[in-house]
């Protein structure tokens, strides 16, 4: 997962609302578990938009996951796959915002959250778009495969998905996959996807959201 020590980047990375999953909950009394739960940000957005009753969140970083614990109803600190978190069919809602790719297994992180959501219960997920052209262009064109300080290639990934094999993580676990799209940010992008009706959302997409339930 995300390295613990703090940067000057972490102080962006970790207070972000993460605004494209916020609309795919409901309004309504929901309890949610907040994975890479940063500052705290998206779950005051819940809270503010009475998404939320009760938000618990999971946060690596020690600074970021006492700043959320002043909001969140508990904030678990530490590494995600070496917690041992007992919420067995607790949650309506589990968010995993940009978080399954930095884990070392993410499919056996889906199926916890499985078991932690109740009957009927979704996940909300993001995931980078490893197909984004601008990947395919420096691997195809100029053989290069090169880690950066944040986006797609994050040197702190440890895994990439495509639409594909993002719907078929959450698949596997048994979940039923209600809703995904590509994000396409920018203008130009956006104008391009509307021109060719689609046929390039994969290509142009840096973001993958995906929604699934738990039946």
């Amino acid at each position: 997962m995300i390295n613990p020590e703090h940067t000057a980047k972490d102080d962006l990375y970790y207070n972000q609302e993460k605004p494209a999953l916020v609309p795919l909950i409901p309004e309504g009394p929901h309890v949610v578990l907040d994975l890479g739960c940063g500052a705290g940000k998206l779950g005051r957005a819940l809270y503010a938009k009475r998404k939320a009753v009760e938000v618990i969140g999971v946060e690596i970083y020690p600074a970021a996951a006492q700043e959320a614990a002043k909001f969140y109803k508990r904030v678990h600190q530490g590494d995600l796959e070496n917690l041992e978190l007992d919420y067995q069919g607790y949650f309506d809602y589990i968010i995993c915002g940009d978080i399954l790719e930095h884990l070392k297994d993410p499919y056996d992180q889906v199926r916890k959250i499985y078991r932690w959501l109740k009957k009927g219960g979704r996940v909300v997920a993001s995931l980078p778009n490893v197909r984004n052209w601008r990947v395919i262009v420096d691997l195809v064109i100029y053989g290069k495969w090169e880690y950066a300080d944040s986006g797609i290639l994050d040197h702190t990934h440890l895994r990439f998905f495509t639409r594909k094999t993002g719907l078929k993580l959450f698949e596997d676990a048994n979940m039923t996959v209600e809703y995904h799209q590509m994000l396409i940010r920018g203008p130009k992008k956006e104008m391009a996807n509307r021109l060719t009706l689609g046929a390039l959302k994969e290509f142009l997409g840096r973001q993958v959201i995906i929604v699934a339930r738990k039946d």
